[in-house]
């Protein structure tokens, strides 16, 4: 049998070195990009510890942690808007009716639809993290039990005349508001505004109100009219007051000056070709003279009677 060569042990611990620095490379590699943390705009990112928040927010931009032991957890940062709604596509729970069923005072249905807007503020985000996780999760905890809470309440105090009003919206809008912003207190998320967007009354209360809304108009067209025909004889009754008045200065005038009575007889005797002299008793005493424009009727000649020869 021939001899095994050799074992080249100064190769093969050069050939380990090498492996062991291109892994070394690869994973610093890793890591170093690991290590990199970019948040992106309208967004922040919590940092944990082994699973554990620490504390620390990232801001938008670029971040150094500690690859393996630290991770983070993204928080969007804008302003958020979690819809009930009963219109078909509209809302987070878009293939249903979702408006809230509220009983009025004088126990009848309407279904109102309402939007919350609201937002995590950055540096409450861990707070928020610990208490929601994520907004889904706030959505369905948080915002939406107490909203149906409030307004099943709060209607119920109100009757159906008034919750359809702006007043009665107004008034369950503010208990609404009130209520998430107490929930919500120190948990990071802000209430910004709440909004009752439409309220549906039953049918046959809706046509009553419709046919209501008619029959006012009308009365308020009938009376719009009475005021235009009441405005109208005041006119009249303002002109007629003002022409009897003229017609009172003319006659004092021509009392005072009876002379103008004479000119305005004569100007009229001159408009008239029929007119052949006007005496005036006690004033002017007009004459005119006219050239009799008949032609004068010739007399016809008697014919003798012809003897005949």
């Amino acid at each position: 049998m021939r001899d095994s060569p050799p074992i080249d042990a100064g190769g093969l611990a050069r050939s380990a070195t090498v492996i062991g620095l291109v892994l070394l490379l690869l994973v610093s590699m890793v890591g170093g990009v690991m290590a990199f943390e970019g948040v992106n705009e309208g967004n922040v990112k919590v940092v944990k510890n082994q699973g554990a928040v620490t504390g620390t927010v990232l801001e938008p931009g670029w971040h150094f942690i500690t690859p393996i032991v630290q991770g983070t957890v993204s928080i969007p940062t804008r302003p958020q808007t979690y819809t009930m709604s009963h219109q078909s596509g509209e809302g987070d729970n878009a293939n249903q009716d979702d408006s809230v069923r509220v009983l009025t005072q004088d126990g009848l249905h309407v279904d109102v639809d309402v939007t919350v807007r609201y937002r995590v503020t950055p540096r409450d985000a861990p707070r928020f993290h610990e208490e929601y996780r994520d907004l889904p999760t706030a959505e369905t905890r948080l915002i939406r039990p107490t909203v149906r809470s409030v307004l099943r309440t709060e209607g119920g105090n109100i009757d159906v005349t008034d919750i359809y009003t702006g007043e009665g919206q107004t008034r369950l809008k503010l208990a609404v508001e009130r209520a998430l912003k107490n929930e919500t207190d120190g948990s990071g998320i802000v209430i910004e505004s709440v909004q009752i967007r439409n309220v549906r009354l039953p049918t046959e209360y809706a046509n009553s109100i419709e046919q209501k809304k008619v029959k006012q108009q009308k009365i308020e067209e009938a009376e719009y009219e009475i005021q235009v025909a009441e405005k109208n004889k005041q006119r009249q009754v303002i002109e007629a007051e003002a022409e009897a008045e003229q017609i009172r200065i003319k006659g004092e005038a021509l009392r005072q000056n009876p002379e103008v009575l004479d000119l305005r007889y004569i100007e009229a005797l001159r408009e008239n070709d029929n007119t052949i002299y006007v005496p005036a008793e006690g004033g002017v005493t007009l004459t005119r003279d006219v050239t009799d424009d008949a032609t004068p009727t010739n007399e016809r000649d008697t014919p003798g009677n012809e003897s005949t020869g």
